[in-house]
């Protein structure tokens, strides 16, 4: 017999209140997944500071926990050994890069002003964070002796990141390059990108003992664009 004061519909949760224990439980993987991203870039932020501080032959992982201010303990739980962690602090800088390098090329109208936008994005991000352009472009040349590799998965993850930067600019060249034009047009992106790597290599030597180059940043930037887009007819 079922008692008349329990009702048997009201024994089923309702739709709203399975909703309500859903969003909680959605909430609190998004605060969990929010703390879990913060401290993994405090961590890389605390392996450049060590790394630029102390070199990558010096830099160890009991340092940069303790300056990110974590157990060695914690760090792992996060990064499994040096070269991941020095691997995915190169890759971050690379890979915002070239989201900056994309978003500019986006605004560009034809295939030269997509050019001239990777030099321009290129100069301009890395200027005043030289220590950055050292640790993405520079690296590999002191990575091997520090006993630091790369894997095939690692730089699996960072070619797509060339088609980021070169895409837009070659779909612009090809949308107004005459049939047969004499330079592909991939090419021609990734000469503009040389091109911008190359005046930052020279600008950090130079500047490095005292002797700016004579043509400014924008001189330089602006004589590459008009290269460029003669090259490609724009």
């Amino acid at each position: 017999m079922v008692c008349r004061s329990h009702r048997p519909e009201q024994l089923v949760p309702s739709s709203k209140h399975s909703r309500t224990v859903e969003d909680k439980a959605a909430s609190r993987l998004a605060r969990q997944e929010r703390r879990r991203a913060r401290s993994r870039e405090e961590i890389l932020d605390a392996a450049r500071k060590v790394l630029l501080r102390s070199g990558v032959a010096a830099m160890t992982l009991e340092a940069v926990a303790s300056e990110a201010g974590i157990s060695k303990t914690g760090l792992y739980y996060y990064f499994s050994s040096k070269d991941v962690l020095v691997f995915e602090l190169v890759f971050s800088t690379l890979e915002g890069h070239a989201q900056a390098v994309q978003a500019a090329v986006a605004n560009a109208e034809t295939g030269g002003e997509a050019l001239g936008a990777i030099v321009r994005e290129t100069v301009h991000a890395f200027t005043a964070q030289m220590d950055d352009f050292r640790l993405a472009f520079m690296f590999g040349q002191v990575a091997g002796s520090a006993g630091i590799q790369w894997s095939a998965e690692q730089f699996a993850r960072i070619r797509p990141l060339n088609a980021m930067i070169f895409s837009g600019a070659v779909a612009l060249i090809e949308k107004g390059q005459a049939v047969g034009g004499k330079i592909e047009p991939r090419l021609l992106a990734f000469l503009a990108y040389l091109s911008a790597i190359g005046l930052l290599t020279m600008k950090g030597m130079v500047e490095a003992q005292g002797d700016p180059l004579v043509y400014s940043d924008e001189n330089l930037i602006n004589g590459f664009t008009k290269l460029f887009a003669a090259v490609d007819g724009s």
